[in-house]
C-alpha cells in the first residue's frame, strides 16, 4: 500500500495542553502502526517538561527560543538527537519552539 503526501497548516492548529504546565504541542503526524510522530512544542518562559524516556531516540531542532538540556542550552538553529533509550528532563528559561521527530512514543519517569 502506497501513502500520499501530507500537508499540514501548523497556523490553523490549536496548541494543546501537555501533562506539564506551561508546554503545548500540536500534532504534525502520527503512524499509530510504529507510534512514529511529528510534532511542535511549545515551552512558555521558566516551563519544564517531566522526565521521560525515549526508548526509541528522538531529534529536534530548535525553531524559535533556546532550550536547556542535558545541562547545555541550545538556541534557535540548534538541531539535537538523543539515541534511543535516552531519558531527560528539558526546560526553557526564555521559552521557545521546537520541531520534534519521534520514531516511537516516549515513557514517563517517575
Amino acid at each position: 500500500m502506497s501513502k500520499s503526501s501530507e500537508f499540514v497548516d501548523t497556523g490553523s492548529l490549536d496548541w494543546r495542553e501537555t501533562p506539564s504546565r506551561g508546554v503545548h504541542w500540536k500534532k504534525l503526524s502520527y503512524d499509530r502502526e510504529t507510534g512514529r510522530s511529528a510534532v511542535l512544542i511549545r515551552f512558555e518562559p521558566g516551563a519544564a517538561y517531566a522526565a521521560h524516556r525515549h526508548p526509541a531516540g528522538e531529534e529536534y531542532y530548535v525553531l524559535e527560543g533556546s532550550l536547556e538540556d542535558g545541562g547545555r542550552t541550545y538556541g534557535a538553529g540548534s538541531y539535537v538527537y538523543h539515541p534511543a533509550g535516552s531519558a531527560h528532563s528539558p526546560s526553557s528559561k526564555e521559552g521557545c519552539v521546537l520541531f520534534i521527530s519521534l520514531p516511537g512514543p516516549i515513557e514517563p519517569l517517575g
